[in-house]
């Protein structure tokens, strides 16, 4: 109940927070068209944005669930979807969205999927959209760029951090899914560190227990590298899920009725994703509301901040509230499980 409580007001907390900073940028721009725009939004297109985010949601469980056929874990679809709000709600709480998937792992694991296989399955998907969304936004860069250059002063060194810290967890993945040796070896060092600790009872059972897992997710991901159908796969539907993750915000500009190029919209938002994707708070909260405003009043104009809040709402705040269901749901399981 404590934990529960715990990262309830943490999410209350980075919202507010959010939101003080949303309330803050309204209050240095026009303040009454703001209200005028969120007056007269259209219904329709909410619902679209509703279906696409849907949709996003979808694509990663789909990711997944194919890896998860691939290895032949014991795990539904459905539970699928229900670990990958869960997931979303911990990426929205923690530094960097570091906090989703060890949180999803855990559960799964509570399910009964092996901890290597898990893991295999949630980063071979972590590992190909991260390859589409780092390849997409520097497209979307070197496309708008000609576009925000003179209007933007550190365009380039703003994207080249983005583009940095992108490459590097990519470096990373990589290195780590690709050397058997390494992995094996950091492994150790972290077990010896919990046994240092003495919080591990049992420390050779505990050792030898997380290299055979470890030794099961290379397993795992030597089987995807072999498998150029489920790469393929992996791949596209990476590419649906950033596709859908872009398009959110030309749907919030037509349901406040703004008319803007998909193309020029599209590539902002990669542009976006790239410059606040190293700003280590919570959701990039404060870096997102900021960049976001930074580079759509060129396109949104006096309506831009009522599109700030639809926006951070179905990408952020629906997160939390739905991925907070979602975890509160497993948790209750867990318990009764227990019990």
């Amino acid at each position: 109940m404590a934990k529960k409580l715990s990262n309830f007001a943490k999410a209350v907390l980075i919202v507010l927070a959010s939101l003080l900073v949303v309330f803050f940028i309204a209050g240095i721009t026009d303040i009454r068209a703001t209200l005028d725009a969120m007056r007269n939004i259209s219904l329709s297109w909410i619902i679209g944005i509703f279906s696409i985010v849907f949709f996003d949601w979808f694509t990663e469980t789909l990711t997944v669930w194919l890896f998860a056929r691939s290895y032949k874990a014991k795990v539904s679809l459905i539970y699928l979807f229900k670990n990958t709000l869960a997931g979303r709600f911990f990426c929205a709480i923690t530094p960097f969205s570091t906090g989703g998937q060890p949180a999803q792992i855990a559960f799964l694991g509570q399910r009964g999927v092996e901890y290597g296989q898990a893991t295999a399955m949630l980063l071979s998907r972590f590992l190909f959209y991260q390859i589409v969304v780092t390849g997409a936004s520097v497209f979307g860069l070197i496309r708008a760029y000609s576009m925000f250059a003179k209007r933007i002063s550190n365009l380039a060194l703003l994207a080249f951090f983005g583009f940095a810290l992108n490459g590097f967890v990519l470096f990373l993945l990589l290195l780590f899914t690709l050397n058997k040796s390494l992995a094996e070896k950091t492994i150790s060092k972290i077990s010896k560190f919990f046994v240092s600790l003495r919080i591990v009872k049992r420390k050779e059972l505990f050792q030898q227990k997380l290299l055979e897992q470890t030794r099961l997710f290379h397993d795992c991901m030597t089987q995807s590298a072999k498998n150029p159908l489920i790469s393929i796969l992996a791949l596209l539907m990476a590419l649906l899920e950033v596709v859908a993750k872009i398009s959110v915000t030309y749907f919030v500009a037509r349901s406040l009725n703004i008319v803007s190029s998909y193309f020029d919209v599209a590539m902002t938002q990669l542009v976006v994703f790239l410059v606040a994707s190293f700003v280590p708070t919570p959701g990039a909260t404060g870096a997102s509301e900021g960049v976001y405003t930074l580079f759509f009043k060129f396109l949104f104009g006096p309506k831009t901040v009522a599109a700030l809040l639809v926006w951070r709402f179905f990408t952020y705040y629906l997160n939390i509230i739905v991925g907070g269901l979602a975890t509160a749901h497993e948790l209750g399981w867990m318990k009764n499980k227990k019990s």
